[in-house]
């Protein structure tokens, strides 16, 4: 199957289930709706229309899930979404905010070969400007090498990949600091009980028991 016989209305179901979902858990359809800002119905006869395309698994009253061509499929279009923000911020000097709301409209008339068009113009980055990976072209994420943050050393640098245990974790707090999903950071000392770390937002000192629970990506070359 190729996106291009997907509509712009598919594309943002898989997308946003890939977003929304838990682990292996199912994405529940109210918290779909609320996302998409339509209603629950045109959720449910949304999924079982990708259901019958083999793009998702509907379970009533629990949820949706993607299935392996739903998941290239979702990954193919972020490919494209996260190739335009680099280009956008990169050559004509977006603001990332304004980069990420345009890539939205972007990403739904690009190609696959636009897309790898851009890739190569760009030199085939792996990551958007807030650090997150780019799919390859065949709709497969690459692997990435995950650490607690407590288990990197004074001068490394990296990105913020994800919160562990995101009940426990203040979200609002880290992100007011420069430690939201995506950021790059550099940790400058480390202490018997906290971290200090430089963010895009300034310094910040993190508690060893909250940096646990942050996990990270290294710069290639900083592992």
């Amino acid at each position: 199957m190729n996106t291009k016989i997907l509509t712009e209305s598919s594309q943002m179901y898989l997308l946003e289930i890939a977003r929304l979902r838990d682990g292996d858990a199912p994405v529940p359809l109210s918290r779909l709706a609320e996302e998409l800002s339509v209603s629950p119905v045109s959720v449910n006869e949304m999924c079982r229309k990708l259901q019958k395309q083999g793009l998702v698994i509907y379970r009533p009253y629990k949820g949706a899930s993607l299935t392996p061509e739903g998941e290239r499929q979702a990954h193919r279009v972020l490919r494209k979404h996260r190739l335009w923000e680099v280009f956008l911020v990169k050559e004509l000097g977006y603001a990332y905010e304004q980069a990420h709301e345009a890539a939205c409209q972007l990403e739904h008339g690009t190609s696959d070969l636009l897309a790898d068009r851009l890739d190569e113009y760009l030199d085939h980055p792996s990551t958007n400007p807030l650090g997150q990976v780019i799919p390859r072209p065949d709709g497969e994420t690459p692997l990435r090498k995950t650490l607690p943050l407590t288990e990197i050393s004074v001068g490394q640098e990296g990105h913020v990949v994800q919160y562990e245990d995101d009940s426990m974790i203040p979200r609002d707090f880290l992100r007011e600091r420069g430690l939201y999903l995506g950021s790059p950071f550099k940790v400058l000392i480390t202490t018997s009980d906290s971290m200090l770390v430089e963010t895009p937002k300034g310094q910040v000192s993190v508690a060893r028991d909250l940096a646990t629970a942050i996990s990270v990506e290294p710069e290639k070359g900083d592992e």
